[in-house]
């Protein structure tokens, strides 16, 4: 895995220690997850941080339904800005709402664990095993098939908008798709890793090496030509099933439950 580019890194550090006294949270964890954590920014790319919280307990035993949900978005100094053209987007979940996801194997959830680029605190050990041992196969196969689909077909097929980002984004979701078919593991979050690990063709890999040059080089948003190549591999995956059993081990959903306790309760 190539060593990650955060220039930010101390302010989104702090930013995050400051959230969590105003919100009066705890952040168990606070991540990057987005083009850096992928190794596909360019120059120009956001931040996209991303924590997991949790509130006193006496909070949970309330009427008053506290937020599951926590957004926040600063330009480069650190300043609140519009969410729209920021350059440090931060979110956050509540415990609760996160280990939903994780059970479900949603990869937001699970590559949340596995990014190597941490701002503040400490990925959970128990909820890193229970990622990557314990994931639903199927499920997580057809949420990246479904993010290549989407991508592909709003964007590439519709000829809305057809550039080297929006390709990379589909072509992201097939890679990861293909890995978990073909090795059954959790792919890692450095999708140049994943790449070279699978089966694919030379000349296939080395144009999409190229178009992850060309993304960081700041040409992510040029419109460019329908790729052929890209367009006949992308509809082929798209025709693939998955088969494999969805269900989760209880005895591990019960680890779970009494990490979640340890956490709250001490």
């Amino acid at each position: 895995m190539r060593k990650a580019n955060v220039p930010l890194k101390g302010l989104i550090t702090r930013l995050c220690k400051a959230i969590e006294k105003q919100e009066k949270i705890k952040i168990l964890f606070a991540v990057e997850n987005g083009s850096r954590a992928w190794r596909m920014e360019s120059s120009n790319s956001d931040y996209d941080v991303r924590f997991v919280f949790h509130y006193p307990l006496r909070n949970y035993i309330s009427l008053e339904k506290k937020r599951d949900v926590i957004e926040k978005f600063f330009d480069k100094e650190g300043k609140p800005h519009a969410p729209q053209g920021c350059l440090i987007d931060i979110v956050g979940f509540d415990i609760f709402k996160y280990l939903k996801l994780l059970i479900n194997s949603n990869p937001t959830a699970i590559e949340w664990l596995m990014s190597d680029i941490v701002y503040y605190g400490k990925q959970n050990e128990e909820f890193k095993r229970f990622a990557l041992r314990h994931f639903k196969k199927i499920s997580l196969f057809y949420h990246y098939k479904s993010l290549c689909k989407q991508n592909y077909q709003k964007y590439i097929k519709s000829e809305a908008i057809v550039s080297f980002k929006k390709y990379l984004y589909a072509l992201r979701g097939l890679i990861n798709a293909k890995y978990i078919m073909q090795f059954n593991k959790v792919p890692p979050i450095d999708i140049t890793d994943a790449i070279n690990r699978l089966k694919l063709k030379k000349a296939l890999k080395d144009r999409i090496f190229k178009i992850i040059e060309l993304k960081k080089a700041g040409r992510e948003k040029e419109i460019i030509k329908r790729m052929p190549v890209f367009d006949r591999y992308i509809e082929s995956f798209l025709k693939e099933e998955c088969r494999a059993p969805a269900k989760v081990d209880k005895k591990a959903v019960a680890k779970l439950n009494k990490e979640l306790q340890r956490i709250l309760l001490k």
